[in-house]
């Protein structure tokens, strides 16, 4: 062979291999797009034997309701027993006697048909002891209808025919229940209209006066309402309740005061004064008091 024929071979092989090397490689295929998931879930709970859907169980019943309370305004009845010295008599738009002031302030009432038995067993600086049923006054200052007093000096004692308050008699009766098999009560019969106490009403034998005097105690309605002032020397001083407020802010228990108005004499023979204007002498201020009539 000679040298011209081993160089064609030589050329011809590294032709081929150069043409092997710049020849392409396979197209990659892109890769496969990722299939999701199916999440698996728990199948819904079968539907109650005998019936289409769900129910919403039903709320358990509500307690039984307990015994009424008073009604608003009124409290339960309680009796009490309280000791204290005698102050001043309270009275009524009259003048009768219906109760005592003690030292404390505490209005002891009772049935100005027993004001006689009052008077002589518990007069002025007597201490006594008082039982019976106690409720709050509108100026909030204690108030006992007495069914008992007692005199703690000669130990006398007297009962009064106190009637229990509304709010005790609305407690339930005592004894047997009542039998469902009886025959239906009738209705009860409208109670009879209560009368309103009266005002002071100055009479014909009322005369215009100026008084002066020390505050020893207000009197009291049946309620407890304020509807009067007792002077030093015993003189009641009258005005309307509604003008309680009025008048308990312009004096206190132990002022001095100056009172116009008309005056007559009580059954107890002190001074009873429908008053048209009250002057607290300490301060100057006055007030005046409406719906004192003069006397025709």
């Amino acid at each position: 062979m000679t040298w011209k024929t081993i160089l064609l071979v030589a050329s011809t092989a590294t032709f081929g291999l150069s043409s092997a090397s710049c020849r392409p490689g396979p197209v990659a295929m892109p890769p496969a797009a990722a299939v999701p998931q199916t999440i698996a879930q728990a199948p819904p709970p079968p539907p109650p034997q005998g019936g289409a859907g769900y129910s919403t169980p039903a709320p358990p019943p509500p307690p039984p309701p307990g015994p009424p309370g008073p009604p608003p305004g009124q409290t339960s009845a309680v009796t009490t027993t309280i000791q204290g010295t005698v102050r001043s008599a309270s009275y009524g738009p009259a003048g009768d006697v219906n109760g005592v002031i003690l030292d404390q302030g505490t209005e002891i009432h009772i049935p100005p048909v027993q004001a006689n038995q009052l008077t002589s067993l518990a007069p002025v600086g007597t201490r006594i002891q008082a039982s019976g049923w106690i409720h709050t006054g509108p100026l909030g200052d204690p108030h006992v209808d007495a069914t008992t007093i007692t005199n703690l000096n000669t130990r006398g004692t007297v009962s009064f025919a106190t009637p229990a308050p509304p709010s005790a008699l609305g407690a339930p009766p005592l004894g047997p229940p009542p039998d469902p098999n009886a025959a239906a009560a009738p209705p009860p019969s409208a109670p009879p209209p209560v009368a309103v106490q009266p005002g002071f009403a100055p009479s014909t034998s009322a005369t215009a006066r100026t008084i002066t005097g020390v505050v020893r105690s207000f009197n009291y309605g049946p309620a407890g309402d304020v509807n009067g002032l007792i002077l030093d020397q015993g003189t009641v001083v009258y005005f309307p309740p509604e003008q309680s407020g009025q008048v308990t802010q312009l004096v206190q228990v132990g002022s001095r005061i100056r009172v116009r108005g008309w005056v007559r004499q009580g059954p107890t023979g002190n001074a009873l004064l429908g008053a048209e204007t009250i002057t607290n002498r300490a301060t100057g201020n006055s007030i005046s008091v409406a719906d004192q009539l003069q006397p025709r």
